[in-house]
C-alpha cells in the first residue's frame, strides 16, 4: 500500500487537484453504484429511488475521507465535523438531481436502461456542482493562501 501511495504522490496526473478529485470521485461511486445495483435492482429490497440516497449515504462517507485525506489536506481548514457536515450539505443538491431523476423515471416505466440512464444524468449534473462546493466552501482555506502542491499523507 505503501508503494501505491508513492507512486500517486509522484505521478504527474496525482498532482493535479481536480483530477485527484475526479478519481477520488469515481471511487465514491463505484460504491454508491454498488449499494444502488444491489438494494434496487439484484436483490429488490428498495425501490430504485431509494436505493440511490442509500447509496449516495456510503458515497457520501468514502468521498469525504478520502478527499480528506489525499486531496484537500495540504492546508488548514475547518475543523473535521464541521467539513463533514459542510460536505454532506454540498453533496444533497447532486443527492436531490439523482433522486429526482430515477423517481420521475420510476414513475414513467420500469425499464432498468431508463433508470439507469437517469441515475447517469444525475451523477453527471452533480459533479460540477460538488467540485466548486468542495473547494469554495468545504475544504474552504482559512486564513493564508492555499499551496497547490502535493498531498505530504501523513509525513
Amino acid at each position: 500500500m505503501q508503494n501505491y501511495l508513492s507512486f500517486l504522490e509522484n505521478s504527474f496526473l496525482w498532482r493535479s487537484r481536480f483530477l485527484r478529485v475526479a478519481t477520488i470521485g469515481i471511487a465514491g461511486l463505484l460504491v454508491q453504484t454498488l449499494v444502488f445495483e444491489i438494494l434496487g435492482f439484484w436483490l429488490e429490497l428498495v425501490r430504485p429511488s431509494t436505493a440511490v440516497v442509500m447509496g449516495a449515504e456510503f458515497g457520501i462517507v468514502t468521498n469525504f475521507l478520502l478527499n480528506n485525506r489525499f486531496a484537500f489536506n495540504n492546508h488548514s481548514h475547518a475543523p473535521f465535523v464541521v467539513r463533514f457536515l459542510r460536505f454532506h450539505l454540498v453533496v444533497l443538491g447532486s443527492l436531490f438531481i439523482q433522486w429526482l431523476c430515477v423517481f420521475i423515471v420510476e414513475q414513467l416505466t420500469t425499464s432498468t436502461l431508463a433508470l439507469h440512464g437517469a441515475y447517469a444524468l444525475g451523477v453527471i449534473i452533480g459533479f460540477i456542482s460538488n467540485y466548486t462546493g468542495y473547494r469554495l466552501w468545504v475544504w474552504q482555506q482559512s486564513g493564508s493562501v492555499e499551496k497547490e502542491s502535493p498531498p505530504t499523507y501523513g509525513r
